[in-house]
């Protein structure tokens, strides 16, 4: 399905979610990852991933997501939100959206750096595996392997394979400049880097530059010529396969989009891409197709960055990562606290000010 023609647009969007209609709605039993998170605009709920058994356990990985609806007592200590998320395959143009809700007597995990596990249910199209982002596998400690890919050349393949070590790299997400105090093994849901569009999903492109636009009030939208890693589908030929469990995952960056009369929603910056934050010089163990990290060596910040997606700053700053401002402040729950129980205690009060974000720091340059 094409997006509708808007002459405000500088181009053509590269993704496009329709609203569905109520008669092509469907009731799915699932789990749903998330994170509560503060931002200087006000809270929020930060939807990962979301996992369902439909012909084997499948994971959908939200592109967009819109602001939670929370509803507190609506059974004597019972509390629901419910949230809209697009979901779409590696490649995928045209996601689809779900409608999920979570009720609080549906916790099942609590995760060391803030996201929490949660039994849901959704509704959304019923032929929805087609819109799944890749297999997972259920774990025992209740958390989930993904299966995804890391996509290098032939000889860092090999390398990889003899040593047992899936090396990470100091570059930002931009792939510009090399990070100080962090490192990321980077992952994807993509099987393979066959097509300039490809590369562009992993913040990677041929001549070295990828362009985006501002969503705005301006008669037509700004463009955006971000400089990238120079790449070629030619050097990313050798797939590895790798499992990794989503506990080891790094949440990742936003955009708000504050359309013209019409409610704000964000983005997920690179939802093809799965990252694994350690400390410089670390690497993951590879062993038997899966990933894994000594705890000791993980880097983990308690803020993702939230680029405002009206200014072509705002659009740059996900792929910097330098941002400090302009961020999500993630709430480190403790086993007492759910997210209900902390909205509700802590609603209509400033949960930004007294923070102080711990920055990713680039590397001096000489």
């Amino acid at each position: 399905m094409r997006a509708p023609y808007d002459p405000r647009l500088a181009g053509p969007p590269t993704r496009y979610a329709p609203a569905l209609g109520i008669d092509a709605l469907k009731r799915f039993d699932g789990l749903v990852k998330l994170r509560l998170g503060h931002a200087a605009f006000g809270s929020m709920l930060l939807p990962e991933l979301i996992f369902a058994k439909l012909g084997g356990w499948r994971f959908y990985q939200p592109s967009f997501f819109g602001p939670p609806i929370l509803g507190f007592n609506v059974e004597p200590g019972l509390h629901v939100s419910r949230f809209n998320v697009d979901v779409g395959g590696p490649r995928a143009t045209d996601p689809t959206r779900l409608i999920v809700e979570i009720r609080s007597d549906g916790l099942i995990r609590r995760y060391d750096d803030g996201a929490q596990l949660y039994r849901c249910v959704f509704e959304g199209p019923s032929r929805l595996l087609r819109y799944s982002a890749g297999r997972c596998s259920p774990r025992a400690d209740q958390d989930f392997d993904l299966f995804l890919s890391h996509i290098t050349n032939p000889a860092a393949f090999a390398a990889i394979r003899s040593s047992g070590e899936l090396r990470s790299s100091r570059w930002n997400l931009r792939g510009t400049r090399e990070l100080a105090n962090v490192a990321y093994a980077y992952l994807t849901s993509l099987p393979s880097i066959g097509s300039e569009e490809d590369l562009r999903r992993i913040a990677m492109s041929s001549n070295g530059m990828i362009r985006f636009q501002t969503t705005s009030s301006r008669p037509q939208e700004a463009t955006l010529e971000l400089t990238v890693y120079r790449e070629s589908t030619t050097g990313r030929t050798a797939r590895l396969r790798t499992t990794v469990a989503t506990n080891l995952l790094a949440p990742p960056h936003l955009l708000i989009h504050r359309p013209l009369n019409d409610q704000a929603y964000y983005e997920v910056v690179g939802p093809e891409i799965y990252r694994v934050g350690v400390k410089p010089g670390a690497a993951l163990a590879y062993a038997s197709a899966t990933a894994t990290a000594d705890p000791a060596l993980l880097k983990c910040f308690d803020n993702v960055v939230i680029g405002d997606a009206s200014t072509l700053e705002g659009l740059a700053a996900p792929y910097d990562e330098e941002e400090t401002r302009e961020v999500v402040h993630i709430e480190k729950l403790n086993a007492d606290v759910d997210l209900f129980d902390f909205w509700q205690a802590n609603q209509n009060s400033n949960q930004v000010s007294d923070r102080m974000p711990e920055p990713r720091i680039f590397t001096a340059i000489t």
